[in-house]
């Protein structure tokens, strides 16, 4: 498949994916949509992919500082592999990007307090984060080595 098919393949896949999560995030009423947290007393606040789009924008959660995934550039631009995403993702809603810097610690925060609709930040799957936080399909997989020069076997 041509790498332009790939992206626009992977882009429409990571819109859909996003669509049915947002919109299991929601309610049916005007307002926002509130739910409780794990924690009493508090509540997440989740918009609904009706109100992003009615908006007109929508905040997506990246590294600022994670060269390739998310990083600011010398023009003071967000550049990378989760900002393509990101970008390709308002496009394909039709609903101009706001990028909100994150970090690993406040990801589930953000998403919970509305600061975020969505994160793109490397965020990785595991049994306490999902009892927290919805995660749609990873659109990167990757596996993490050691490297050592070859005559210095580890």
């Amino acid at each position: 498949m041509k790498k332009f098919e790939w992206k626009s393949v992977l882009a429409l896949a990571l819109t859909g994916a996003l669509a049915l999560g947002l919109t299991a995030c929601g309610s049916s009423d005007n307002g926002a949509a509130t739910t409780g947290s794990n924690d009493a007393g508090s509540k997440a606040v989740y918009r609904t992919l009706d109100e992003i789009k009615e908006s007109g924008t929508i905040n997506i959660g990246v590294f600022s500082d994670k060269n390739p995934f998310g990083y600011v550039d010398e023009n003071g631009e967000y550049q990378g592999y989760d900002v393509y995403y990101a970008r390709r993702l308002g496009e394909d809603l039709g609903v101009d990007v706001n990028f909100v810097s994150t970090e690993a610690a406040n990801r589930i925060e953000y998403l919970q307090t509305g600061k975020v609709d969505v994160i793109l930040a490397n965020f990785t799957v595991t049994p306490e984060r999902a009892e927290e936080v919805d995660f749609a399909a990873p659109y990167m997989n990757v596996a993490l080595g050691v490297v050592s020069k070859d005559d210095n076997v580890i």
